[in-house]
């Protein structure tokens, strides 16, 4: 699977945020506790089991509260998990200083979100990979919804924005939204035809 999980956090409050912590929670709890950071919320990208399975032992350990877009909630709650906080598009959730902007996009999930930390850095959970997107073929999956989401936001930001996926199955860890302009083809597509037609 290769999982990423990710850990952010203001400096200043010393509050933090957790993103998909499905694996190695004990690691992320150790790494939040060694820089002395409070973990208040949970930001899941999509509900699917491999991204949301060590939420339950977070949410114990923390009290932190659950984000998710409102298309997952009720996946979530049939999960175990309950969300604190449904979101939509544009929404902004503040982690002390830290601006969390939430982009929905679905196509791997229905309510599949990546999120814009103050306008430098996209987590893209497995909405876009480096080199890659995610998969439509599973349970919920839309391939013209991906496509959209892709092409109708994703290219439209800022070629600096840094990429971070939910899964390292590219050559390196991150990317650019600029670098997957150029080298991704689920950006260089120039049709949704074209799009379904990847391998």
């Amino acid at each position: 699977m290769r999982n990423f999980a990710y850990l952010f956090g203001c400096e200043k409050s010393r509050v933090a945020a957790v993103v998909d912590p499905g694996f190695e929670v004990e690691k992320i709890l150790d790494l939040s506790r060694a820089d002395e950071y409070r973990i208040g919320y949970i930001f899941i990208s999509h509900g699917h089991g491999d991204h949301i399975c060590g939420c339950r032992k977070m949410i114990d350990v923390t009290s932190a509260r659950v984000v998710a877009h409102r298309a997952e909630v009720e996946g979530l709650r049939q999960a175990g998990l309950p969300v604190d906080l449904a979101v939509d598009e544009n929404d902004v959730v503040k982690v002390g200083d830290v601006s969390v902007r939430v982009l929905h996009t679905p196509g791997h999930t229905p309510g599949g979100l990546c999120l814009l930390l103050d306008g430098e850095k996209l987590i893209t959970g497995d909405t876009l990979f480096v080199g890659d997107c995610g998969r439509v073929d599973l349970p919920g999956g839309d391939g013209k919804a991906l496509y959209d989401s892709i092409q109708g936001k994703l290219m439209l930001l800022d070629d600096a924005v840094e990429v971070w996926p939910g899964h390292d199955y590219g050559e390196r860890p991150s990317s650019t939204i600029g670098k997957e302009k150029k080298g991704n083809a689920a950006m260089t597509c120039r049709s949704f035809e074209e799009f379904m037609a990847l391998p």
